[in-house]
């Protein structure tokens, strides 16, 4: 592809925050790409610097740019600066060139498999809510179709909302919502509504958030490792979870591989902050599915590569937004790679959600994935 220009701009995210929007031309015609942001963030993520200093250093390098390239080149020499540009740059810029090109990457999928949408439907932890679980997810594992699959979702999302309105107190960051509720009886409830339609469900811990070092702290209690895995196991015993991720601190790898050993085949042990989208990182194999976060690694190449890597060792890839979203639609795109997607459920989430009904219009042959 011959880039012809690039043009850098600050908007404004989810949570009000400044972040990167790129346009990237051609003589074809031009891609746009913004940059998403975390709340709960891996210490092993791409660094990310203030938007104002990267599009400064991205302009005094902006030429180098310019000319013929695929996607890995201009995501190489991106990776080369994001010291200097940072993470959140990169991501806006490959992105763009991603949408310049876009319909040749649908050309190229052998199958058209859409994923499940994966959404949050009470939320805590760093985004905001009486829980120390950061999101309580739900799955509709018995959906023919991504609308019925997202429809699904939302069904139960404002079911939950109208049947306990009393104790209902807003949305969080992330559009899910905020509950006067412990963590077992907020798992008790999704767990109540999502069996009517026949939906499974998750849990996002975010663990990092917990730990200090030493031990869990939780708002009634404080636990060590051991523990930990045992609180986690009860949960899935207990409210059947099929998802959970981050339940354990990032550099707690025997948590992670312990509660793999035991569920393996029952429910998807998901790492986030452990992999933070870096391919190498999933040859430990001491998890059954991990979270594909573009901004993490910084473009696209590196999240395919993440994908790649992880369906060679069977493990499960979930594409993933950012808790400070924008309307950019590219995972929409990506996520025809992975079975599950998990893009929220309401608010500005429904932008990528939208999209990937209208892809599953597009083509003649869709259908959803086996999970």
């Amino acid at each position: 592809m011959e880039i012809t220009c690039i043009y850098l701009r600050k908007i404004l995210n989810s949570r009000g925050e400044e972040t990167s929007e790129a346009v990237v031309f051609s003589d074809n015609g031009y891609g746009v790409g913004i940059s998403p942001s975390g709340a709960s963030i891996s210490s092993k993520e791409a660094k990310i610097i203030d938007t104002d200093t990267g599009i400064k250093n991205f302009e005094k390098i902006k030429n180098n740019f310019i000319g013929e390239f695929s996607q890995e080149e201009f995501d190489n020499l991106l990776m080369k600066n994001i010291n200097t540009i940072g993470a959140n740059i990169t991501t806006s810029l490959s992105f763009a060139f991603f949408n310049l090109e876009k319909y040749n990457f649908l050309g190229k999928l052998d199958e058209h498999i859409f994923p499940y949408p994966l959404g949050n439907v009470i939320g805590g932890g760093k985004h905001h809510g009486k829980t120390d679980i950061q999101e309580i997810l739900i799955l509709p594992a018995n959906s023919k179709s991504v609308f019925e699959g997202i429809k699904t979702n939302f069904q139960i999302w404002k079911e939950i909302q109208e049947e306990y309105k009393n104790k209902f107190f807003g949305l969080n960051d992330e559009g899910a919502l905020i509950m006067d509720f412990n963590n077992e009886d907020s798992l008790q409830i999704v767990k109540d509504i999502s069996n009517k339609y026949k939906a499974k469900i998750g849990i996002d811990l975010a663990a990092n958030e917990l730990f200090d070092g030493t031990h869990y702290n939780y708002k009634n209690k404080k636990i060590d490792k051991e523990e930990q895995i045992d609180l986690v196991s009860r949960w899935i015993e207990d409210y059947k979870l099929y998802y959970v991720e981050d339940p354990f601190s990032e550099n707690d790898f025997e948590g992670f591989e312990e509660l793999t050993k035991r569920y393996k085949n029952k429910c998807l042990i998901c790492g986030d902050d452990l992999i933070a989208t870096q391919a190498d990182r999933l040859d430990n194999n001491i998890i059954n599915a991990c979270i594909i976060k573009p901004n993490q690694v910084g473009t696209i190449t590196g999240a395919l590569k993440c994908i790649k890597r992880a369906k060679e060792l069977n493990i499960v890839p979930v594409l993933s937004h950012r808790s400070g979203e924008t309307c950019d639609t590219t995972i929409s795109y990506l996520s025809l790679l992975t079975p599950i997607a998990k893009f929220g459920i309401s608010q500005i989430r429904i932008s990528k959600l939208n999209e990937l009904i209208r892809l599953w219009d597009f083509f003649k042959d869709s259908k959803i994935a086996v999970l």
